[in-house]
């Protein structure tokens, strides 16, 4: 519920800090607007607009307590609450690795985001608000 206004905060703050010589030079030009924004805009915040996506997509992945709350069939049940009910079913039963490979499936796919764009992150949360 709060990606659509976490991320237009985030967005327009860093649209914000661009400095403006950018489009008066793109204006001096000839581009048109939509051209300044395609092309020079942009691309200037794209380290943004990649942890944005990050983190949008961390927290849909891990969204737990609606999706707990809100499903009610085994077939649209989200990786969290599937993970919760395969290691209640484990716990008991003394399969710990199968438990543990479970907890390494849903895991993986943040984790490897996280190593392969953590320096998109660490650029695009440290760029915003500094004028240039």
């Amino acid at each position: 519920m709060l990606r659509v206004p976490y991320t237009t905060i985030y967005l327009l703050d860093f649209f914000s800090s661009l400095s403006r010589s950018y489009e008066e030079a793109a204006y001096i030009d000839g581009c048109s607007h939509s051209r300044t924004f395609w092309q020079i805009m942009l691309p200037l915040v794209q380290p943004a607009i990649i942890t944005v996506t990050i983190f949008n997509f961390m927290s849909v992945w891990n969204e737990f307590f609606m999706a707990l709350i809100f499903t009610t069939s085994d077939s649209m049940t989200p990786v969290g609450v599937g993970l919760l009910q395969i290691v209640n079913a484990m716990k008991y039963s003394g399969q710990y690795g199968a438990m543990f490979a479970a907890v390494i499936i849903v895991f993986l796919p943040t984790f490897l985001l996280y190593l392969f764009l953590s320096e998109k992150i660490i650029v695009g949360a440290t760029s915003g608000g500094v004028k240039g």
